[in-house]
């Protein structure tokens, strides 16, 4: 019998590494926040039943974006140089209102009435969105909220700002040795009289929630993730950014638009090149441990008082975790 393949050896193939790619915010700064989620979460993908923080932060996010493009002209040239409603603001009944005709006209299958504003109008685009993955508002107040918060930053700010505004969800990222690290930065802003050059520039993170009353170990995070972008856009563009901006949005929370800016709404994170080597080192050690929990399957949840009880409040699994009210863990509704 004919033996063609005698004597042909094949050699074996050399293990190939796939580099893993890490986020700033979803892999890092979620794992660093409670492993145990992150493990859920993010590597099992169980989905959450309630999704309230990842709502308002998207919203928040999502429609400022809009807000943005319509300054500039992206989606209608002939919004460019305008602010939405021309910086005017609608009173919370006017809000809510609109909301239940809505909600009536959604119910007797009518016509739906038209956004009485450019805000509503882009809050609805990005909730409809939302609502279409399953994420949605729990309570009505959330989404009153939001669009409060979001008209009084446009008013607030918007003149001064958006001028200013060079890119918006700008990605960055870098190959290290063992993972790809990126992540996207909210906004990167030309300083006031300032020319083009990348060392003029800054860079903008906005969070939806309060300066005040913030957990400690949650501003440490939010300057950690700071000084890694630090890092990323130094290794994109050669230069660091001239400042490294937190804004608050919550702070601007109220009955009526703010005259002026509430002093915890803007925090300058230092980006000294010393701070963000120790950044990157962290965010080095960060992703080992997070390997090593993969390999053995062992993820820990965050110790009490490291992470907010707002956190272990919404969280799924916060039924047979030890770290909610101040390590005494959550009692069973059922017994």
């Amino acid at each position: 019998m004919s033996k063609p393949f005698k004597g042909i050896s094949i050699p074996a193939s050399n293990k190939t590494i796939i580099k893993r790619r890490y986020s700033v915010t979803q892999d890092v700064v979620s794992f660093r926040r409670c492993g145990l989620q992150y493990a859920a979460f993010n590597v099992h993908k169980y989905a959450p039943a309630q999704q309230t923080q990842t709502y308002f932060g998207t919203v928040i996010h999502q429609v400022l974006d809009r807000c943005h493009a319509h300054f500039h002209g992206v989606t209608e040239p002939s919004t460019k140089g305008l602010l939405p409603d021309n910086g005017l603001t609608l009173k919370e009944e006017e809000i809510r209102n609109y909301f239940d005709e809505v909600q009536e006209a959604q119910k007797d299958k009518k016509t739906v009435p038209l956004p009485p504003s450019d805000i509503i109008k882009y809050f609805l685009q990005v909730e409809n969105g939302l609502n279409s993955k399953g994420i949605l508002a729990i309570r009505s107040n959330t989404r009153v909220q939001a669009v409060k918060i979001l008209q009084y930053f446009n008013a607030l700010e918007g003149a001064a700002l958006y001028p200013r505004v060079r890119d918006t969800e700008h990605r960055l990222q870098a190959d290290q040795v063992g993972h790809i690290l990126h992540g996207v930065v909210d906004l990167l802003i030309d300083s006031i009289n300032e020319n083009t050059d990348p060392a003029n520039c800054e860079m903008w993170d906005y969070k939806g929630s309060s300066r005040l009353g913030l957990n400690p170990k949650d501003l440490e995070t939010y300057e950690f993730q700071m000084r890694v972008y630090a890092y990323l856009y130094q290794r994109k563009y050669g230069v660091l950014p001239k400042k490294a901006v937190l804004y608050f949005l919550n702070e601007l929370d109220g009955d009526t638009c703010p005259s002026q800016r509430p002093v915890n709404a803007l925090i300058e994170v230092s980006i000294e090149p010393d701070e963000i080597e120790v950044a990157i080192n962290e965010f080095t050690k960060t992703v080992n441990q997070i390997e090593e929990s993969r390999c053995s399957n062992q993820w820990e949840a965050a110790a009490p008082g490291n992470i907010s009880e707002q956190d272990c409040k919404s969280c799924d699994l916060r039924w047979y975790c030890k770290t909610p009210n101040g390590g005494k863990g959550v009692k069973p509704i059922y017994p």
